[in-house]
């Protein structure tokens, strides 16, 4: 005799398969096994929905760090501080207790610090890794470049093309088809073509776009707001709509396709972020006024190490690195 399942037992089993696909995809996220968890997730809502239980709770588990980073990078430069200060004195054995006190809840947010954006790797359909730019191309032949750490989704209807910029930064060289428009999403903003070559970056907060031939229109905003780019031409864009074109020097906007990143007058965090991509672990600056210091320069993708120190010179600030894989920056 046969015995239809409890709905206990078939959560267990939706909530265990689940969990073997996010640990399969964890371990090695191929494209042919992306397809084949797609399909997994949208042949029954249960599916989607158990997944999407098992995303909620490993967003939960990486807020303990998150969390300190965003909210709490004072109070942590109050004990890194205190440990410069009686770094010769016994005191100092206090100020380590309750320095790790903090760090213990940052590693307690260790996925945070690993891998803070599987839930984006697994629903994406191209990820680059850290400190490695890769090509692809989609498919209707249009080929993109993604920088290191960037996510990037395809959904190609019968309508149009449109692509989704998840995180990260892609260069995109578009084929031309007059009967479908080329989109992408990304953040708060869209770009639309038909053929062009162009670059989209997301930054915190806000994405840019950068249009080195042909054409484009972004439109941005909860008014959706919209303009048109000619070649050499730069925009801003986020959730208050866009900010003024801007007229750049190409060579150097586009240098990161060469492995260079180059800035004049950007934002610290933001200069730092392009770093965090391109080497392991995370960077945390604990001062918002130093985040908004604005620095201009240039220096190799391929030399992290050199860029941050190159930073410090020019800025000022203090670094301390923690296991290889925080690395805090104070005043």
């Amino acid at each position: 005799m046969t015995h239809n399942p409890t709905p206990e037992r078939t959560n267990d089993a939706l909530e265990a398969e689940a969990r073997a696909w996010f640990i399969s995809l964890l371990q090695t996220p191929t494209e042919k096994k992306r397809r084949a968890f797609e399909a997994w997730r949208q042949a029954d809502p249960s599916h989607a929905e158990a997944f999407q239980a098992l995303a909620a709770a490993w967003e939960a588990a990486e807020q303990p760090g998150k969390s300190l980073a965003e909210a709490e990078a004072d109070e942590l430069a109050v004990y890194l501080d205190a440990m410069d200060a009686e770094k010769h004195h016994r005191k100092t054995t206090q100020r380590l207790a309750g320095l790790a006190i903090v760090l213990l809840c940052l590693l307690g947010g260790a996925m945070w610090l690993e891998r803070p954006n599987i839930i984006e790797d697994i629903t994406a359909d191209y990820v680059s890794p850290r400190a490695d730019r890769i090509s692809v191309q989609l498919s209707d032949g249009s080929k993109v470049l993604l920088d290191a750490d960037s996510a990037l989704s395809e959904d190609f209807t019968t309508g149009e093309r449109r692509v989704r910029l998840l995180r990260g930064a892609a260069f995109f060289d578009v084929r031309h088809d007059a009967s479908k428009p080329f989109i992408v999403a990304a953040g708060d903003g869209e770009v639309q073509v038909l053929g062009t070559r162009f670059d989209v970056r997301l930054l915190e907060g806000r994405g840019v776009v950068t249009l080195e031939n042909g054409s484009v229109s972004v439109t941005a905003g909860v008014n959706r707001a919209h303009t048109v780019l000619k070649p050499g031409e730069r925009v801003a864009f986020h959730g208050s709509g866009l900010e003024p074109i801007e007229n750049v020097d190409l060579e150097e906007s586009l240098a990161w396709r060469d492995g260079r990143f180059v800035f004049y007058r950007a934002r610290l965090a933001d200069v730092l972020h392009e770093i965090e991509r391109y080497q392991k672990g995370r960077i945390i600056i604990a001062s918002g006024t130093l985040a908004d210091e604005r620095v201009t320069g240039s220096f190799s993708l391929d030399d992290t190490d050199a860029a941050l120190s190159s930073l410090q010179a020019s800025v000022g600030f203090r670094l301390h690195s923690f296991v290889g894989r925080l690395t805090i920056v104070s005043p």
